[in-house]
């Protein structure tokens, strides 16, 4: 009842009354954006939007209502003010929970709206060589949207090479994630998916699935996700096509650092073992690193690696690569 009753009578976000003292004492008064993946947005009447790195945050204060993350995957919901000691921050109405500035991962302002809980970005790569007048194109992209309880992402990974012949190889994969986020550090997803390549005589598998995935490890550097579930999918080969049911196990870290150089990096592995073909099994290994050059736009490389164990049709390749010098763009990533 405390809570509503302060959320009713809590002054507009408008107004930029929030303030962040850092570790070599500055006092920096505006508003409250949002803060994760290490990295605390702030927005002021004179200096315009700020980056600070969350680790050089001593205290901070705000009347304001705001979702807070920890480590341990604990939410907590109200106000922020300033610990007994440097480094500790108080949440709620009277300040009543006191945490460790270390062990907040994510700060998101209650009242928000849709875009400030969106996070995008999109990388495209290309090479054009005269011999065989060849042309490559890659890109991928994700955009994703964090509620307080629900959320989804759209994700796309695409290759295209074309020559004077006319040969045009190609690859794609579409994935739509829903994810429904608990208390702590668990969360159920739902998948649906598309892909394509041409190396493994794959001309298209439509997918289904659904998992649990836990947060093994989240702080203001990196995070480990982990994941399973159940995925069924009916794929089209050259030559055939079948139905099949698979279990799947998969991994995604990220690291992110914003000193400079800013570096965005990440692994993601993903290996299905599939129930109805014993001994096939079908999996996909990213690795992506970016190098901020100015704000939001970033040069970098991805490699990805592909392969099938057993594909029905024998004659189809096992495995496929890719590696992509990218130019990209990133919203509040």
């Amino acid at each position: 009842m405390a809570l509503a009753a302060w959320l009713v009578s809590t002054p507009a976000r408008a107004e930029k009354t929030d303030v962040i003292i850092l570790d070599n004492g500055d006092h920096i008064t505006g508003e409250i954006k949002e803060m994760s993946r290490g990295k605390l947005d702030y927005k002021t009447d004179d200096a315009g939007r700020l980056s600070v790195e969350w680790t050089k945050v001593a205290q901070v204060t705000s009347v304001h209502a705001f979702e807070i993350e920890l480590s341990s995957g604990k939410k907590l919901y109200g106000p922020l003010s300033a610990g007994a000691k440097k480094g500790e921050v108080a949440i709620g109405v009277e300040g009543e929970e006191i945490v460790p500035v270390a062990e907040v991962v994510a700060i998101t302002p209650m009242d928000d709206q849709f875009w400030s809980r969106v996070k995008a970005y999109l990388d495209l790569g290309f090479s054009l060589a005269k011999a065989n007048s060849v042309v490559n194109l890659s890109g991928d992209g994700e955009f994703a949207y964090r509620g307080e309880h629900f959320g989804g992402t759209l994700y796309f990974d695409l290759y295209f090479q074309n020559d004077a012949s006319g040969s045009l190889v190609s690859r794609a994969s579409v994935n739509l994630t829903g994810n429904y986020f608990f208390a702590y550090r668990w969360r159920l997803l739902s998948q649906l998916g598309f892909d394509h390549n041409d190396e493994l005589d794959l001309r298209g598998r439509a997918s289904l699935g659904a998992g649990a995935a836990y947060s093994a490890l989240r702080n203001s550097f990196m995070e480990l996700w982990v994941q399973g579930g159940l995925v069924g999918d009916h794929e089209v080969y050259t030559s055939e096509s079948n139905y099949n049911l698979a279990a799947l196990v998969a991994a995604d870290w990220e690291a992110f650092r914003y000193d400079t150089p800013k570096l965005d990096a990440g692994v993601q592995v993903q290996i299905l073992p599939v129930l109805t073909d014993l001994w096939r099994f079908r999996g996909t290994t990213t690795v992506r690193v970016k190098y901020e050059i100015f704000k939001d736009f970033n040069v970098g490389f991805s490699f990805s690696f592909t392969f099938d164990t057993k594909p029905p049709d024998p004659t189809s390749g096992n495995t496929d690569y890719l590696l992509s010098l990218t130019v990209g763009w990133s919203y509040r990533r």
